[in-house]
């Protein structure tokens, strides 16, 4: 089979290359590409960024990849999704076992590995995973939205952890893909979006999926300042967590699901003149799964984010795309 594979650690160093087929293992079941999703994690990878103490132990040569769509082609001792399945799951390897696993925080697993990071990922033609931490489309999820499932899950992760209440003024900060995908989590609520001037093509489509206002100029970010109930900051900037606690009002609660490369800043002593609180989002649970192809479904317009579709085997293109901004998420097919 075909895979695009890292083959050295620092910069560059990708390869289309061929790789025997792999088997399932028991508990697992084998997957052809659908499509798969190309992260902003994925080009850090790319590009050497992720070295001893970044949080990922990558061992090379290793498959890129970890946001994906398949179809079950092999099912291996002891699973029971059926071959022929359509499917999408976390890019989780969880034990199962620890204490956060039993606590239903298995992001938190102290052996947690994730594909394409840690290990093999899904930028190959076939590739296994653990059949629980599948969950099977229904047959009217088109490819082209199921591909999101994978961020999307962080963004609903990221509402089940704000525990919304039916009159929260929310803000989301960060149109991009987890921004936009948050916004589509939380449909059918009023929300603002909070940009830069920049964001033009990101702005215009949260308008489109809903946006009920929209800020980019520190003049009108500034006037939305002490509002909000609940802030999800997803933009992963120091600035924009900064921002975010100035925007929140009496009792408000930070959602961070953003990485910010450096520390913020912001004021303890507000947060505790106001009650506030600041929550961290690490990604999701295995249960978040269980919900995710009724809530990406029930999200309008979010196919819309998939700007582009490359071949794996055009992954240069692919890159620029990203890199340049010109696309919001691209979709890569075998």
């Amino acid at each position: 089979m075909k895979a695009l594979i890292k083959t050295a650690p620092g910069p560059g160093a990708l390869e289309w290359a061929d790789l025997p087929d792999p088997r399932p293992a028991e508990g697992e079941v084998l997957l052809e590409l659908v499509a798969a999703g190309l992260c902003h994690t994925d080009l850090g990878m790319i590009h050497g960024d992720y070295g001893p103490g970044s949080g990922y132990a990558p061992n090379f040569p290793l498959v890129l990849g970890h946001e994906y769509a398949g179809r079950v082609v092999e099912a291996g001792p002891g699973t029971a999704v059926p071959v022929g399945s359509r499917v999408v799951g976390s890019a989780h390897l969880t034990c199962g076992a620890c204490v956060w696993c039993r606590r239903g925080r298995s992001m938190l697993c102290e052996s947690r590995k994730v594909l394409g990071l840690d290990v093999d990922g899904v930028f190959a033609e076939r590739f296994a995973v653990p059949a629980r931490n599948l969950a099977i489309l229904p047959p009217d999820l088109p490819d082209r939205l199921a591909v999101l499932a994978e961020p999307f899950a962080v963004a609903a992760h990221a509402v089940d952890v704000a525990r919304l209440d039916p009159a929260d003024d929310v803000c989301v900060i960060g149109p991009g893909t987890i921004g936009l995908l948050t916004l589509g989590a939380l449909a059918g609520r009023r929300v603002t979006v909070v940009g830069r001037a920049d964001d033009t093509a990101q702005v215009a489509r949260a308008k489109e999926l809903g946006a009920a206002e929209i800020a980019t100029t520190p003049d009108e970010v500034e006037a939305l300042n002490g509002r909000f109930d609940v802030v999800f900051e997803t933009a992963g900037t120091a600035s924009a967590v900064t921002t975010a606690t100035g925007l929140l009002g009496r009792g408000g609660r930070l959602i961070c699901v953003g990485l910010p490369a450096e520390e913020a800043r912001f004021s303890s002593a507000q947060l505790s003149w106001n009650e506030q609180t600041i929550v961290g989002s690490r990604a999701y649970d295995v249960s978040t799964w269980a919900s995710v192809p009724a809530r990406l479904g029930a999200a309008p317009g979010l196919e819309s984010i998939v700007t582009h579709t490359v071949p794996l085997s055009a992954h240069q293109r692919a890159l620029e795309l990203v890199e340049s901004r010109q696309a919001t998420k691209v979709l890569l097919h075998p």
